[in-house]
């Protein structure tokens, strides 16, 4: 699964986080396995409890073929429960499934906008919880049942995206004052005071939304005031 996964990665992607579902899923996702399997159980128990040939050839063939069928539904249940891995990486989360054939899905860090986390009771015993992941688009949501140490999956998601926005951050203001460079050195040898004005107005702006520091704000106003 690692070399298929490492195919999936763009440049400069790395995995920070990977977990899997609850063992107990398998159990939830096909109901009608479960039960078939316990009620199969039930019966062949039952059998010892009568005397009757008729009641117990029942309860002997109807309890091994509810038994088999159960047991086939829930081994294809755990083989695609085997089969799926969940990922968090520096830019995005998914979720990659398939044996034979494969298919991923998930979102892009940026597109996150909250995750939410419900643990039943059970789920608090046992360690597992639904995690659901908010986005942009309404219809891409991610909606993660049954998923072991929930709060791990919740946390790791969360600090991959400050990493990712903090990142962001810097690579914008980086943009900003290389842009900014330029432009105040291109400036006429002897502008005039509107322009050196607007020139500062526009420095101001660019420090009181962080994309530049107040002591970089000090020395390009300084330049610019030189040049009066």
């Amino acid at each position: 699964m690692s070399s298929y996964v490492d195919t999936l990665l763009a440049n400069g992607e790395e995995i920070v986080y990977r977990t899997k579902k609850h063992w107990i899923a398998p159990a939830f996702s096909t109901i009608t396995g479960t039960l078939l399997t316990l009620g199969g159980l039930a019966a062949l128990f039952g059998q010892f409890f009568t005397d009757n040939k008729f009641l117990n050839g029942v309860l002997l063939w109807g309890g091994l073929g509810a038994l088999l069928v159960g047991l086939v539904m829930l081994a294809n249940a755990a083989m695609k429960w085997w089969a799926q891995f969940y990922f968090v990486t520096n830019q995005k989360v998914m979720k990659v499934e398939g044996l034979l054939r494969k298919s991923t899905s998930g979102s892009a860090l940026e597109k996150i906008n909250d995750i939410t986390m419900e643990e039943p009771l059970l789920g608090r015993w046992l360690g597992y919880g639904t995690v659901r992941v908010l986005t942009a688009a309404d219809e891409s949501n991610l909606h993660y049942t049954f998923m072991r140490k929930p709060l791990e999956f919740r946390k790791a998601i969360l600090d991959a995206k400050l990493l990712w926005e903090k990142q962001d951050s810097r690579d914008i203001a980086d943009a900003v004052r290389g842009a900014a460079a330029p432009a105040v050195a291109a400036a006429p040898a002897a502008p005039s005071g509107q322009e050196i004005a607007d020139s500062i107005e526009r420095l101001a702006q660019l420090r009181d939304s962080g994309a530049i520091t107040t002591e970089e704000f000090e020395a390009k106003k300084a330049e610019l005031l030189d040049r009066m």
